[in-house]
């Protein structure tokens, strides 16, 4: 991870899917999790794999995660989710995506599905950056890069300048 002049974290992912994950943008990060009883800074990473999901407001972590990382309830809250509304804890966690974009303290929402990833990545980290879905020669291609640019990518003017 590099850092800008005003120590921002800086970087960028490139997450190439083939035609059978076309379905859904899911690549693997680290979760670095407290490690009690040891230093208050100090933290364990785990892999495991995540989902990308710009209609979540927040990102979450599964049950099934939580559980098996130990994960202390920070605090909870309300949410509704596509199986309704509930209450569910809420963790601080550090997430670590590809190329070494770190996002520190992140407060995620506890999810109860048990599909083929245990963290969904939601707007709260999303909107720091940008991102793009390609699909050009029929390879799906997703990339996300932090800090923003300073221009937006506009495929409607890029057209009419054709």
């Amino acid at each position: 991870m590099e850092a800008d002049a005003g120590g921002l974290a800086t970087g960028a992912i490139t997450v190439h899917l083939t035609n059978k994950e076309k379905q859904a943008i899911i690549f693997g990060v680290k979760i670095g999790i407290p490690n009690y009883g040891y230093l208050k800074d100090a933290r364990m990473n785990k892999d495991t794999m995540a989902l990308v999901d710009t209609g979540a407001t927040c990102s979450s972590i599964s049950q099934r995660f939580a559980v098996n990382a130990k994960l202390r309830t920070f605090k909870r809250t309300k949410i509704h989710g596509f199986d309704g509304t509930s209450i569910v804890p809420i963790y601080i966690v550090d997430i670590l995506l590809p190329s070494g974009i770190l996002f520190t303290n992140v407060q995620v929402a506890q999810f109860k599905t048990n599909l083929d990833f245990d963290c969904i990545i939601g707007m709260d980290i999303l909107r720091k950056g940008d991102m793009a879905l390609t699909n050009a020669k029929d390879e799906m291609v997703f990339t996300f890069r932090i800090p923003p640019a300073e221009t937006h990518i506009d495929f409607v003017e890029e057209k009419s300048k054709l």
